[in-house]
């Protein structure tokens, strides 16, 4: 029996605001990896089935993914099954697996929580009708403007259980697992410690992996980037000499991983008492930094001299790191390279923060913090909540952001006032009643942005930024 693997969006994804405006949510990385490319490593990497936004569909960039409903006919059979799969799956690999070795031993099956469907295991014709059912919520709401809307949410999508089992004994050990995951944006931040030790425990020994990034499209006419080629992580003492080492303050070289290429100053130091530390292929640490586990720093990126990175931290592709990060996770192609602080924040790709650009955390009083993502006031349940932010978003030199901060999709923030805690989509300055961004310069600046790191701005990047600007 075969098994292919459908993952899906659903009604969740407006709680990981503003980073979900412009990236599907099983593309949304927590830890080293998201949920797509977990569900790809656990199944052997033979592809599968993604239920993403329409408008989202021409920039997945994953070998051997369809998109949409219609993939479903194109690979189904009589000895097909297919296997649902939230794309807010917990970033926990025993989780992948325990459902796909479901996939294989049991009947099917339908697990519900109360916030909707986690995953299914059905047959042919019975997933036919359930993914037709999600093309119909999908489409109901674009046609809403719900996509675009920060004011609006999704209608839910709790489909009728399109039979099968719920036997809570089979459930019962994975649960528990995805109760851990995130529920909410903020949530990433406490689920990456875990996530990059979850990570490091299956490919750790050796397994390759190689990097697929969502909407990110490399130079027709050039080289392949060192980024996207396969790879695998060995120790510190496996990948430099005796003599390297030596030079470094390091309290657990066994606790530290790279890529091949990897670049080390002499003068780093790396503490791995709370977490280990992965530093991914052509990754160049500079002198004089300091670097926490668990940690994770994505390939080709350059950690700047002085850098201070603090645990609970995974820094995507090509980031560019200086000053004191903590708590944090970054996008792809993210610029933070000047002094400033960030905390506890999660920021997307093709960001650029200007010098001295630094959040606020934690409340004075300590108190919990509240979120506004567009659609009222969210109490977090947590003191420790930083910055979140759409792509393409900017900040100017010295720009301070209050707790709990959300800043929209290619906004560009400056000026000497502190922003409002929520700042939409395209907005020029980010104050109350200020103008907003023209989409016509925020694509020629992206465009500018994109070829700058060898990479291209295409039709479907232009067709995002009209939608979202509408």
């Amino acid at each position: 029996m075969n098994i292919i693997p459908v993952i899906f969006e659903d009604h969740l994804l407006a709680r990981m605001r503003p980073a979900a405006w412009s990236t599907p949510v099983f593309e949304m990385r927590c830890g080293m990896f998201n949920t797509r490319e977990r569900v790809d490593l656990c199944n052997g990497r033979q592809g599968g089935i993604l239920l993403g936004r329409a408008m989202l569909e021409n920039l997945s960039t994953a070998s051997g993914w369809s998109w949409g409903p219609a993939g479903l006919g194109d690979k189904g059979g009589p000895d097909v099954r297919f296997l649902f799969l939230n794309g807010l799956l917990a970033p926990d690999f025993s989780l992948v697996q325990g459902l796909l070795e479901l996939g294989h031993d049991c009947p099917t099956f339908v697990w519900e929580n109360e916030e909707g469907l986690v995953a299914a295991l059905l047959e042919n014709d019975e997933a036919m009708r359930l993914a037709a059912d999600w093309g119909v919520w999908e489409e109901g709401n674009d046609r809403r403007g719900v996509w675009a809307d920060p004011a609006a949410t999704p209608a839910p999508w709790k489909p009728k259980a399109p039979g099968g089992q719920n036997p809570a004994s089979v459930f019962a050990g994975l649960e528990k697992m995805q109760a851990s995951g995130p529920a909410w944006i903020w949530d990433i931040v406490d689920a990456t410690g875990s996530a990059i030790k979850g990570d490091l425990s299956f490919v750790g020994t050796g397994q390759a992996y190689r990097r697929e990034p969502f909407g990110i499209f490399t130079a027709e006419d050039g080289p392949e980037p060192d980024w996207s080629l396969e790879t695998s992580l060995k120790s510190l003492v496996s990948s430099f000499s005796a003599e390297i080492v030596s030079r470094l303050e390091v309290d657990s070289p066994e606790n530290v991983f790279c890529g091949a290429g990897v670049e080390l100053a002499s003068s780093t130091a790396i503490n791995t008492t709370a977490g280990p530390v992965i530093i991914d292929r052509g990754v160049k640490i500079m002198p004089h930094c300091y670097l926490e586990g668990p940690l994770y720093i994505g390939p080709g990126s350059l950690v700047k001299p002085g850098a201070r990175l603090h645990g609970d931290s995974s820094f995507g592709i090509v980031n560019r790191l200086a000053g004191e990060i903590g708590e944090s996770t970054f996008g792809d192609f993210a610029n933070k390279q000047h002094a400033g602080f960030i905390g506890h924040a999660v920021l997307g790709s093709w960001i650029n923060l200007g010098a001295l650009t630094t959040c606020s955390d934690l409340k004075n009083n300590y108190g919990e913090i509240r979120v506004d993502l567009g659609f009222g006031t969210v109490a977090t349940g947590s003191r420790f909540v930083g910055l979140m932010m759409a792509d393409h978003a900017k900040t100017a030199i010295g720009t301070m952001f209050n707790t709990g901060t959300s800043v929209g999709f290619a906004s560009n923030i400056f000026g000497g006032e502190m922003p409002p805690k929520f700042v939409g989509n395209f907005q020029w300055g980010g104050q109350p009643g200020g103008p907003g961004y023209a989409v016509d310069r925020a694509r020629s600046t992206t465009a500018i942005v994109m070829s700058r790191r060898g990479c291209r701005f295409t039709s479907a990047h232009e067709k995002l930024f009209q939608k979202l600007g509408e």
